[in-house]
């Protein structure tokens, strides 16, 4: 079975290569011509490339393709936009590193690609430098042609973290140019979460206490804070409910002094109407410390369903922790289900149990997981999907399974 294998990868690899005019192609060193023109960084980047590929899926025409010598990174794509932020970390002062960056360890190359209706309008534009890393593509946004991006420097406890937002525009050579940022975010503590909305922005950094920031972008050239909200906890994923109105996923916390444990999963909602004073309207706490969720990690996990107002989040439910101390009770791991309004806060409708399998409650807060994965809603139906089946039950009767089906055997 093996030799039969292998003779099959030989014989795939030799119809790739046949075909190799539809694929991107570099080749390197010596006597040979390159064949690609690949943009690159002063920064050491290794051998990696990052190709931006764009394929026409109606005409059998070839890729358009454009490359830049980089790892891959953080990727944000706009209607007509396409970003990729990649962190670098200053090994040492003989190595290669921007000068006007120079007592920085930490920074971010931002490369620009210009993407269209059309696979031949694909084009690399411009890249450009921001200090610190991001946190995912959430930490990025563009707005009349702006980038703003959202990045930490170093990391909590450290008194010298500290966050900035910084707005690039392209100038005349198409390289992005910093023309605006707020410094000096929440100093000893790192970003958890951050959403932009129109010329609107929100942070939430974490050390011991949960800052909610609010930011005006309106004038890409002087963003500044609107206001901020210290509660206890963190948040890792912010949703819109409506224009005035944010949905959050997180943990909660037990704050010691000098630092925080992270507690049980915690649902909010923040009234943001008027973004100068921010305020908490309504908290749920899932559990205690070792309680987790996928959604608390991915935001594809996270499924809120605007029109029944109805929230599906995938939780392994534990009790008994306290402090430092993970709780040892496994109560529930499955799906549960929420009515959410801005109105009445959270009114829990019930959930799909999953059973102890997949599940445990040692979960560290950044590696958030959970039996569940995945939800759907179909037609008053509600699919909950791990990784060993997909359960199905109506959303009006909760409890009771309208279908099963295995995953694995």
């Amino acid at each position: 079975m093996l030799a039969q294998f292998e003779q099959l990868k030989k014989s795939n690899e030799r119809r790739i290569r046949a075909e190799r005019a539809q694929f991107p192609t570099l080749r390197d060193n010596g006597s040979t011509r390159t064949l690609c023109d690949a943009q690159h960084t002063p920064l050491a980047d290794g051998r990696a490339f990052t190709t931006l590929i764009s394929i026409d899926m109606v005409r059998t025409e070839p890729a358009i393709t454009t490359t830049v010598q980089s790892r891959p990174g953080a990727v944000f794509a706009s209607d007509s936009g396409l970003y990729v932020a990649v962190r670098h970390e200053r090994l040492g002062f003989d190595t290669p590193w921007y000068g006007f960056y120079g007592s920085y360890e930490e920074l971010s190359d931002v490369h620009k690609f210009h993407i269209g209706r059309r696979p031949d309008e694909t084009r690399y534009i411009g890249s450009g430098v921001v200090p610190g890393r991001v946190l995912n593509q959430f930490s990025m946004d563009e707005l009349q042609g702006y980038l703003r991006i959202a990045t930490t420097r170093g990391h909590a406890p450290d008194p010298r973290a500290e966050s900035s937002v910084s707005i690039l525009g392209e100038n005349a050579n198409g390289d992005l140019t910093r023309v605006g940022a707020i410094e000096h975010i929440a100093p000893s503590e790192d970003i958890r979460a951050v959403r932009f909305d129109g010329d609107r922005g929100y942070i939430v950094t974490f050390k011991k206490t949960d800052p909610l920031f609010v930011l005006d972008l309106a004038e890409p050239a002087s963003p500044k804070i609107l206001g901020e909200l210290k509660i206890p906890g963190f948040s890792t994923y912010m949703h819109r409910l409506d224009p005035t109105h944010l949905l959050t996923i997180g943990f909660d916390a037990d704050d010691r002094g000098r630092f925080a444990y992270f507690g049980g999963l915690m649902l909010q909602i923040f009234d943001v109407t008027r973004p100068a004073e921010p305020e908490l309207l309504y908290k749920e706490r899932i559990g205690t410390r070792g309680s987790s969720s996928a959604a608390a990690t991915d935001h594809l996990a996270f499924n809120y369903f605007a029109e029944n107002n109805t929230l599906a989040v995938p939780v392994t439910v534990c009790d008994g922790g306290s402090g430092g101390s993970f709780g040892t009770r496994l109560s529930f791991s499955g799906l549960v289900l929420y009515r959410v309004t801005a109105e009445h806060g959270f009114q829990k409708l019930g959930g799909i149990d999953h059973g102890s399998k997949g599940a445990d409650c040692d979960a560290w807060w950044s590696n958030a997981d959970s039996a569940v994965k995945r939800s759907v809603f179909v037609d008053g139906l509600i699919f909950s999907i791990a990784t060993d089946r997909v359960k199905v039950q109506r959303v009006s009767a909760l409890g009771k399974d309208v279908a099963e089906i295995p995953l694995s055997h």
